[in-house]
């Protein structure tokens, strides 16, 4: 009998996995490029043979000329592997999340159009508030700020990446139509994803695919003139497979790491689902609210797609279907509400691929 409880573990666990393959997978963009040039200039760094050529000056030769007892031995050394374009990438790499990290919450708010909330705020705003306050109590963190989105359409999302800097949101059409149990749940779902650092670590890989892209269209757009190699040296023949190696793997980069990414976001989804049964101890609040989301239909216009992994559920209506796309940022709505129903059983959740 699984709880809420091992299927969090067992979230986090296929989290950590895809994790270390993103990381791993954007490592080999910079180490693939070293180990190529490494091996390149292997090839080009042979013994010297003593009896045909001599030492002009520092890595200079020419054909002896004279007796062989008059020419100095000399051995070329291999050169070292200095990893450049590793340390490069990760610089690059660690620059760009850290710019984007430091202003990924206001950046977000001012897209969305949101409004702050307060507690003189009246009408649903006021309510609102209010199940945001009880329900960072019972997941025993501070109270995040609270806003509203100008769109009809219902959805909620949160941003934040450090305490004193969380934010919740909601859009008018969601505070309109869900019950208060109902508003609860989803207040919970966004709460779960604050305190599972699922807001920071989204917006990471986003920066991460974002950088691969960039460095996919980078290479496209240059040439190699690496020219051919007539010494049919081994270091050279596996330099120039490196090379190829990394050459597919730095175009297709874009496609892999946005397919990682997304499998992160939907096991999040599942681990968030799975907070929030746990904080109002109401399945069943979350299946309606998640079932009211998914009839609405509509897209939510005021959120981009950029942005759709923030959110309870995808702002583009597309990605509500019931298949599970290759590209979605959440799970099927029928898929998250089975999970749930079951967790309210009590039942054993089976697991979501491999």
């Amino acid at each position: 009998m699984a709880t809420f409880f091992e299927l969090q573990e067992k979230n986090r666990s296929k989290t950590k996995w895809v994790v270390v393959l993103f990381v791993a997978f954007f490592l080999w963009l910079g180490l693939g490029l070293d180990l190529a040039l490494h091996y390149k200039a292997r090839a080009h760094t042979r013994p010297v043979p003593a009896e045909v050529y001599r030492e002009t000056g520092p890595g200079s030769y020419q054909e002896a000329q004279l007796p062989p007892g008059a020419i100095r031995p000399y051995q070329k050394k291999s050169p070292p592997f200095r990893p450049v374009f590793t340390v490069l990438i990760g610089l690059l790499g660690a620059g760009l999340a850290w710019w984007e990290l430091s202003s990924a919450a206001t950046t977000v708010l001012k897209a969305v159009r949101a409004t702050p909330v307060s507690e003189d705020t009246k009408g649903p705003g006021r309510v609102f508030h209010n199940v945001v306050e009880e329900m960072s109590i019972a997941a025993g963190m501070p109270m995040p700020s609270v806003w509203v989105i100008p769109d009809r359409d219902p959805n909620a999302m949160a941003v934040g990446l450090k305490p004193g800097d969380f934010h919740v949101a909601a859009t008018e059409g969601l505070l309109l139509s869900l019950t208060r149990e109902e508003l609860q749940a989803v207040v919970a779902h966004e709460i779960a994803h604050i305190k599972n650092q699922d807001v920071r670590l989204m917006t990471t890989l986003t920066v991460l695919v974002g950088i691969s892209a960039l460095i996919a269209e980078f290479v496209a757009r240059c040439r190699y003139h690496g020219g051919s190699d007539s010494s049919g040296d081994d270091d050279s023949r596996i330099g120039t497979i490196i090379f190829v190696i990394w050459l597919l793997t730095v175009l297709l980069a874009p496609l892999a790491t946005r397919i990682m990414a997304l499998m992160v976001s939907k096991e999040r989804e599942y681990l968030a689902d799975a907070s929030a049964a746990q904080f109002t101890r109401n399945p069943q609040a979350l299946i309606s609210a998640l079932e009211k989301i998914s009839g609405a239909a509509g897209a939510t216009h005021s959120i981009s797609q950029a942005s759709a992994h923030l959110c309870i559920a995808s702002p583009t209506a597309a990605d509500l279907s019931e298949e599970e796309g290759l590209f979605s940022t959440h799970p099927p709505m029928s898929q998250r509400i089975a999970r749930l129903r079951l967790i309210g059983r009590g039942m054993t959740v089976a697991p979501s691929g491999g």
